[in-house]
């Protein structure tokens, strides 16, 4: 029970930290409105700190005139609706009226009742002063373009790019010179490029400031034809010329990660409670027949059993065996391994999980090739935790590749991060299907008929225990490349 009470209060730090580090003002409040969490930008944002807000009400930054919408809100959120991009005003603490886009959505506990609200709101004044300054004055206009967070992209009518401001260079990776009468197009992947011109036709023959594509999945195609995901505001202005539009472009890379994070690791605590109550009410049972199975097995040694009894009986002990291993599985991950924490040496983690290995892998004619960094900093952890992810990793790669081939483990400094360090765990196996690759953390998902597929989800788990990051790439047909990323040990960190 301990055990368990310390996982939940780890996991609930370390989505705290995400939170904290947000750019977007991220508010937990009640279905009554009651504000429960506020996190520091939602301090910068509204001028309000956590300690004035949580605990009162919502509507204290809310205008008397956009009151009626929070009450709908609250009720949508009551039917399980997620709301999405959702543009209205609120107040700062000094009074002042801002312009914000909210997204807000359901909070549901482990049974899946509606609990609560989680808002992330985005101050959106710098995008409708940009949108307001292009249709006034021209010098105005051209400062807020060059200096606008977003990119913004210009075009006519027939869809032809006239002017983009810096932001849309670094966005696009295009020299500024290299875009202007360019079909728009050209920003977009190829597969939805004619679709896009009926969007874009139908867009000039109404034209309104509006959000682009909400609840659809918005991807955007660099120089270099790499894809990312954005979200499009759309403005327009009146020129001597006709109407031209104008998108604003918001990478969203980094907050779909963020998101990502959050919801497996609010999966991870649900099913993590869920599994800890299973696997103890399976142990007892599974260990009472373990060991009735045993004794008439040794009983059967001095008087044999009739017909095929014996065989039966191996039969259900190494299943109950292995009914019990899934059990422990299941502890393992519900709480926090009880090992104690200090520093730790990567490269000795992967040695000595290496040395439990090495027979195994020999025998299917697996060659393991190493690159470990020498005087590698230490991390601050548990070794016995970190060396079940290590060999959980391993083991992976070596039932993909079945017999032959390689599999690489590799130690590094992150470049220019002085203050974290990287174990880089690779193979020339067939790589994993991309319908799978979403799910491969998730816990009980597995592709192996004797598989518990808790192996990855307790390795995940343990990364961030660590403060660190698992990441994982696998081109069709190019084997599988983890990527762990963690921390240097506090005393190691450069001043």
């Amino acid at each position: 029970m301990v055990a368990d009470m310390r996982r939940s209060n780890d996991s609930a730090a370390w989505l705290a930290a995400i939170v904290e580090s947000s750019d977007d003002a991220i508010i937990g409040k009640t279905l009554e409105g009651i504000v429960t969490s506020w996190n520091r930008a939602a301090e910068r944002i509204f001028g309000y700190t956590a300690a004035e807000m949580v605990g009162g009400p919502i509507t204290r930054i809310i205008p008397e005139d956009r009151r009626p919408e929070e009450a709908e809100v609250l009720e949508r959120l009551r039917a399980s609706e997620v709301i999405e991009r959702f543009e209205t005003i609120r107040l700062t603490k000094d009074g002042e009226r801002i312009d914000i886009s909210l997204t807000a959505s359901p909070i549901k506990d482990a049974e899946g009742r509606i609990i609560g609200a989680s808002t992330i709101a985005r101050d959106i004044s710098e995008r409708r002063r940009s949108a307001a300054a292009v249709r006034g004055s021209e010098a105005q206009t051209q400062a807020i373009f060059e200096a606008a967070s977003e990119a913004i992209v210009i075009v006519d009518r027939t869809g032809t790019i006239e002017s983009v401001n810096r932001k849309a260079e670094d966005m696009f990776g295009y020299a500024r010179a290299e875009l202007p009468g360019q079909p728009l197009e050209i920003l977009l992947p190829e597969r939805v490029r004619a679709r896009h011109v009926g969007h874009r036709v139908a867009y000039f023959e109404e034209p309104r400031a509006r959000s682009m594509g909400q609840g659809l999945d918005l991807v955007a195609r660099r120089h270099d034809g790499t894809e990312f995901p954005v979200e499009i505001s759309l403005s327009y202005f009146e020129t001597a010329h006709g109407v031209r539009a104008v998108a604003f472009v918001t990478d969203i890379t980094q907050r779909q990660a963020m998101e990502r994070a959050t919801r497996q690791a609010e999966r991870l605590s649900a099913l993590g409670r869920l599994a800890a109550g299973i696997a103890h009410e399976v142990n007892n049972p599974i260990g009472i027949i373990s060991s009735r199975i045993e004794i008439m097995l040794l009983g059967a040694e001095a008087q044999p059993l009739p017909g095929k009894v014996g065989d039966d009986l191996k039969v259900l002990h190494r299943h109950a065996q292995r009914v019990a291993r899934i059990a422990h599985g299941l502890l393992t991950f519900a709480r926090e391994s009880s090992g104690e924490w200090g520093r730790v040496d990567l490269n000795q983690v992967v040695e000595d999980t290496l040395l439990l290995l090495e027979k195994e892998l020999a025998r299917a004619d697996i060659a393991v090739r190493r690159s470990l960094l020498p005087r590698l900093p230490p991390i601050h952890g548990q070794v016995d935790a970190l060396q079940q992810v290590v060999m959980n990793l391993v083991t992976n790669a070596r039932d993909a590749l079945g017999r032959g081939g390689e599999i690489s483990l590799e130690t590094t400094v992150v470049p220019g991060r002085d203050a974290a360090v990287r174990l880089v765990v690779s193979d020339t196996g067939p790589g994993i299907p991309p319908d799978v690759l979403p799910r491969i953390f998730d816990p009980f998902y597995t592709t192996k008929p004797e598989g518990t597929g808790l192996g990855l989800s307790i390795s995940y788990g343990i990364v961030h225990d660590h403060k660190g990051t698992i990441e994982i790439d696998s081109p069709p047909g190019r084997g599988a490349v983890f990527t762990l990323t963690f921390p240097v040990s506090a005393e190691e960190r450069p001043v």
